[in-house]
């Protein structure tokens, strides 16, 4: 098929990594703008964008003087945005510096093969060679922080498929190119054009799927976390409500409630700012104790749940008397005063196939027996009332607080 003058087949195709390039760097861009905080995000728009300009100034019929370094300098910076881009997402700990060492020399070995040399091949070869070695310097540096999600995984491998697809199009093809066209295998061909083009759609489709699950993720968990405790929230409780807590005979469950001890009081001496401190020293106290897959949450107030699962009550009431007796020990420093906290726990254990809330309601029963008993006291379904824990005098705080 002949195409209408001026376009050719190779001048569509360095329109189509333009547009490609221009969507990705748009989709960052609309990413960010909800999920500010993310501005490894900015990198990759300005990355994409980079690479755009890159591959129209780099057009197959116009490799010539001025234009050919200006798209080779401006795919180096695009590719030294995306490394950087990549790190920080990945939240890898590393040194700048050797990226930036290797970035500058390239740009210089660019410059003379250039400016100095006059040497299309050469340069060609250097800005493969070089981009590809950027990218496979990241890539073992992201080594280290172990993808964990799906996407993280497509992402980190998919990333090394097109390094060495394209170091190995460089070492194969840069010798015999005419000129430079950022990303290709650099022979002026439209299959081997068309084969960049998808390595492209590949990096950037793979790095920003795994960038929006980052912004899915996130907003999955802020709708069930409570912002002040950083515990699962009451609609976290209430969605699980109906659902079974044992399945197993052999593996039953034990739910812990706990309650602050005069809470309004807190409120009433010392300040709601007070109260909103004694809270977020409450959910450390909890994210603290309890163990890997538990759920624990805020169920409103100076009220909380902690469901422990393949838990006896005999364990159950231990971890509560570990939060217990870090909440006695734990001061709360406010311009009023100081003050420590108490809080009396009930544990219920669940039965085969008991929805949540029937087991809430058999803890709650307990709860209310630690606090009819004196408060700062743990009760236990199973447990004998006469050996429901109390705190004696002598180990009370100096700093503890007596309403």
């Amino acid at each position: 098929m002949k195409l209408p003058a001026p376009f050719t087949v190779d001048q569509l195709i360095v329109f189509g990594h333009a547009a490609a390039a221009l969507l990705f760097a748009g989709f960052a861009l609309c990413i960010w703008n909800h999920a500010r905080s993310r501005r490894y995000l900015l990198l990759y728009a300005l990355a994409f964008g980079l690479y755009a300009g890159a591959a129209l100034l780099a057009a197959p019929q116009a490799p010539v003087f001025p234009l050919r370094l200006a798209a080779a300098t401006l795919y180096v910076a695009s590719v030294l945005a995306l490394t950087r881009g990549m790190l920080a997402r990945g939240e890898a700990q590393t040194d700048a510096a050797p990226l930036t060492a290797l970035g500058i020399g390239l740009f210089a070995l660019l410059a003379y093969f250039d400016l100095v040399e006059r040497d299309a091949a050469a340069l060609a070869y250097t800005l493969g060679m070089g981009t590809g070695s950027l990218l496979l310097l990241a890539w073992m540096r992201l080594s280290a922080t172990r993808p964990a999600g799906l996407e993280d995984r497509i992402a980190h491998w998919g990333l090394l498929v097109l390094i060495a697809g394209h170091l190995l199009g460089t070492a194969l093809t840069a010798r015999t190119a005419g000129g430079v066209f950022p990303g290709a295998g650099l022979a002026q061909s439209p299959d081997t054009m068309l084969a960049s083009l998808g390595m492209l759609v590949l990096l950037g489709g793979t790095q920003l799927a795994a960038a929006w699950a980052d912004v899915v993720t996130s907003l999955k968990r802020e709708r069930i976390t409570d912002p002040q405790t950083l515990l699962l929230n009451r609609r976290n409780f209430e969605e699980s409500g109906y659902s079974d807590v044992q399945r197993d005979a052999a593996r039953p469950s034990a739910l812990i409630l706990l309650d602050l001890d005069h809470f309004k009081q807190i409120n009433d001496s010392y300040g709601h700012m007070a109260g909103d401190a004694a809270l977020a020293e409450v959910g450390r106290i909890i994210r603290q104790c309890v163990r890997h897959g538990d759920l624990a949450w805020r169920l409103g107030g100076d009220e909380f749940a902690v469901l422990m699962s393949g838990a006896s009550n005999t364990s159950a009431a231990q971890a509560a008397d570990r939060m217990r007796m870090l909440l006695a020990q734990t001061r709360v420093m406010t311009p009023r005063g100081t003050f420590t906290l108490t809080a009396s726990f009930g544990i219920a254990q669940s039965r085969m196939k008991e929805p949540l809330y029937d087991l809430f309601a058999r803890a709650d029963r307990k709860l209310y027996e630690a606090k009819r008993q004196g408060k700062n006291r743990i009760a236990a379904e199973s447990t004998p009332e006469k050996t429901c824990s109390a705190l004696a005098e002598d180990e009370r705080s100096p700093e503890a607080l007596t309403l």
